[in-house]
């Protein structure tokens, strides 16, 4: 019981711990092993000393089976936060294997995005169970319509609304009856007319200071923004950054107010997508650090076989100018060179243009200036870097006209290189692919393959000069 008194002793005066990545190895190393020596109140007495974020944190670091165990073991809306706090695929994993009656107590506590999120992802029969023993199914239900990457499968149905012919006196008793856990972080409520339309939002401030008898429709702002409950998940990440929201209300085809998106759960959408599209870029989606070794081969091997092919192109290229390299085999040297700064240059611009996509930075007007503005930059990159590496080459193998080759062949891939980085992913958008998944290699094949035509052709175009 020594180490469950150390990390007692290091909780902050708000009966939490404050730890690092190292500290919560180590406490998941101490409850479990207090969960093996069979001392299950201790391991979650020391569960429970920690905030639930650390807990999601520790939880991470835990056999599934005693995931489920400090689950079960917790009062059910401590459970509940600490599913928020987890993955929503770590979420419905732990969840699975808990019992449903268990399992609704918990979800009812939890907001209507994060217990939909993990109901969609049970076996279909569990989440029926679940879902017929919660007592709030009726708040989950409508969000389980939508899609989960949608406005309606982000939004929670808890939100704050008053009707715009209450008065203001009216409208702060309903704030007033709210449970505190609805209504600590909100600035501002939503204002609806008799047919439930959204009418407009109201601060909480501007409410407050209102005449008793003062009408919330003559106090209210009436430009709101707000998006339809089909409305993409990128989308609304990009409509609450661009008008700094903290919360956005999302509206049916009757513009009847439905629901609403908080600013933390958007957090998440923008890390998701970013995450997706860092991992499709390598050629690795939905993979885990330490995840399945078969889903990440199933992933990993088919873009591995596909650059496999890219290669034997280039190698294929490199075998047509045999003849030129068998002359002066010093080409062979540099033949990295001039390939491998091209995907480099290649690789930034891709991701450089992706990432604007993906955020909606570029429209179709902007494509061609962008395409442009990379094609110059590819042109003043090639000439800087053209001239170093010829003077290298001539100082290094006493041959003016090796460097002149080397640095003309630079300066054309790095061109191509900012060509293809940034067409590529704008031409795929155009056709409907998502760019994030095939540009890569398509880039660094370009790159490659042109790279070694524009050397080893300009080489045979002046061998003469060479040898």
């Amino acid at each position: 019981m020594e180490n469950k008194k150390n990390i007692r002793d290091e909780s902050s005066s708000q009966n939490g711990l404050l730890i690092d990545e190292e500290k919560t190895e180590d406490i998941a190393e101490q409850i479990q092993d207090l969960v093996e020596k069979d001392e299950r109140p201790a391991a979650v007495e020391l569960f429970s000393q920690l905030r639930p974020g650390d807990q999601g944190e520790v939880m991470d670091d835990l056999p599934l089976e005693t995931r489920q165990e400090m689950l079960k073991a917790l009062p059910p809306e401590e459970a509940a936060e600490i599913l928020e706090h987890l993955e929503p695929g770590d979420a419905a994993e732990v969840s699975e294997g808990v019992d449903s009656s268990v399992l609704s107590d918990i979800l009812d506590e939890a907001d209507s995005d994060v217990a939909a999120d993990i109901l969609r992802q049970l076996p279909e029969e569990h989440a029926l169970d679940v879902l017929g023993e919660m007592e709030e199914a009726a708040d989950i239900i409508p969000v389980l319509q939508y899609p989960d990457d949608s406005a309606g499968g982000r939004m929670v149905v808890e939100f704050v609304f008053v009707k715009d012919d209450a008065t203001a006196a009216v409208a702060l008793d309903t704030l007033r009856k709210q449970e505190p856990e609805q209504v600590k972080d909100i600035r501002s409520v939503f204002v609806t007319d008799a047919e439930g339309r959204l009418a407009g939002e109201l601060s909480v401030a501007r409410l407050a200071l209102a005449g008793p008898g003062t009408k919330v429709r003559n106090i209210m702002e009436t430009d709101i923004v707000s998006v339809a409950v089909d409305t993409n998940q990128e989308e609304c990440a990009r409509v609450m950054e661009r008008y700094n929201l903290d919360q956005l209300p999302v509206v049916d085809a009757a513009r009847q107010l439905v629901g609403v998106i908080m600013s933390e759960d958007i957090i998440d959408v923008i890390e998701e997508e970013a995450t997706e599209d860092i991992y499709r870029l390598a050629g690795i989606p939905g993979e885990r650090v330490f995840g399945s070794l078969i889903l990440s081969m199933r992933n990993r091997l088919p873009w591995l076989s596909l650059n496999l092919v890219t290669l034997f192109l280039a190698a294929l290229v490199i075998s047509t100018f045999e003849s030129t390299i068998a002359q002066f085999v010093t080409l062979a040297v540099f033949l990295p060179i001039v390939a491998g700064q091209g995907g480099i240059g290649g690789t930034q611009t891709l991701t450089l243009v992706v990432r604007s996509i993906a955020l909606g930075e570029v429209s179709k007007k902007g494509g061609l200036r962008l395409l442009r503005r990379e094609v110059i930059l590819g042109l003043i990159h090639g000439l800087l870097l053209g001239v170093v590496v010829g003077l290298i080459a001539y100082f290094w193998k006493g041959n003016y006209m090796l460097g002149v080759v080397l640095g003309m062949a630079m300066i054309g891939n790095m061109i191509i290189a900012g060509l293809a980085g940034a067409g590529i992913p704008l031409v795929l958008t155009r056709l409907r692919v998502d760019p994030a998944v095939a540009s890569a290699v398509i880039v660094t094949t370009c790159t490659d393959v042109i790279g070694f035509l524009l050397f080893l052709g300009l080489a045979t175009a002046l061998v003469t000069f060479l040898v």
